[in-house]
């Protein structure tokens, strides 16, 4: 999740989270009960997971020796799920300008491709870089964002295999540089721009989906793109029990910063664009942006209850948008 938005002190983390889980009582209860029917994708996840934090990736900094041991990785599981490049190859780099430098970043973006030729297209984004390190202190972001990628791969794999929609193409991407500014996304969505073969339907965005608070929900954000959305919210829930909650609780007061969330993630350029999309994450919590983000902290059963849920969204067939 973007690091500027989210610069709160520790204490000032602690207290937001505990009052996210205390101010919600006047929701009604969420089961605690996930329903999923995918039961090797838990394992999968986990897999990715370990090695996207494992030392070796150094904290997956953009332009940094971490970040291309992390875009090997993507890419050998693009090709081990079948994917195709939506360009010549699946790395497409960009540069942006940095704390007075120019940098180089790399997005990673992979298709599946309709089985009936159409200009339909359904994009999931997950930014897979980090903090990397600073001194002594290593960053494994675990949950931001390891958990939004690995989930985004999980629902690949099951699109390739089960294809749900015979004319809508699938766009998977690995944005880069989500942490210094959302510059992967800027870049992606120019690009998309320029591209008149492509009608974006919809994008989801999926940022920090593997630590929920006490109450087991995951926070979307976008709802107002579907016109329909209590309907299809219902059916989602129905489908894996998860809890999902349409707005994140915002507290003013002292050195806390008020969260927009809005503009907190790699869904801003697209929304910027005009696009239709939708964010899935849940609230900062003791772990983001610390040395402590590690993949034993998730919750693996509510991880892949997201990935199943956002994955039954992108296959509506019909999806209401918003005009």
């Amino acid at each position: 999740m973007l690091q500027p938005l989210m610069c709160y002190r520790v204490a000032g983390l602690l207290l937001l989270a505990s009052l996210i889980s205390g101010c919600s009582s006047s929701l009604p209860e969420c089961s605690s009960e996930l329903i999923t029917t995918w039961p090797d994708a838990q394992q999968q996840i986990n897999q990715d997971i370990l090695q996207l934090t494992s030392a070796e990736f150094q904290g997956r900094k953009t332009a940094t020796e971490g970040s291309q041991a992390a875009q090997d990785f993507l890419i050998a599981r693009f090709n081990q799920l079948g994917l195709k490049p939506w360009q010549a190859e699946f790395a497409i780099p960009f540069t942006f300008d940095y704390q007075f430098s120019t940098v180089t970043g790399t997005n990673l973006i992979a298709t599946i491709a309709a089985k009936t030729p159409s200009r339909r297209w359904r994009i999931i984004t997950a930014h897979y870089d980090h903090l990397g390190q600073k001194g002594s202190k290593f960053y494994p972001g675990a949950d931001d964002n390891a958990s939004g990628v690995a989930g985004m791969l999980a629902i690949a794999e099951r699109w390739q295999q089960h294809a749900p929609v015979d004319d809508i193409n699938l766009m998977i991407v690995a944005t880069d540089a989500e942490e210094p500014g959302l510059f992967g996304s800027y870049a992606l969505v120019k690009l998309l721009q320029q591209d008149p073969n492509i009608e974006v339907e919809l994008s989801v965005n999926l940022d920090m989906i593997g630590h929920p608070n006490r109450r087991r929900a995951i926070y979307m954000e976008g709802e107002k793109n579907l016109t329909q959305f209590d309907l299809i919210q219902a059916k989602l829930m129905q489908q894996t029990q998860l809890c999902i909650r349409t707005h994140h609780h915002k507290l003013l007061s002292g050195s806390l910063q008020k969260t927009d969330w809005l503009r907190a993630s790699d869904h801003y350029p697209f929304h910027k664009a005009g696009y239709k999309w939708v964010y899935f994450g849940v609230p900062p919590h003791a772990q983001y942006h610390t040395e402590h983000d590690t993949a034993d902290t998730l919750d693996l059963d509510f991880i892949v209850a997201v990935v199943e849920t956002v994955y039954h969204l992108l296959t509506i067939d019909k999806l209401t948008l918003t005009q």
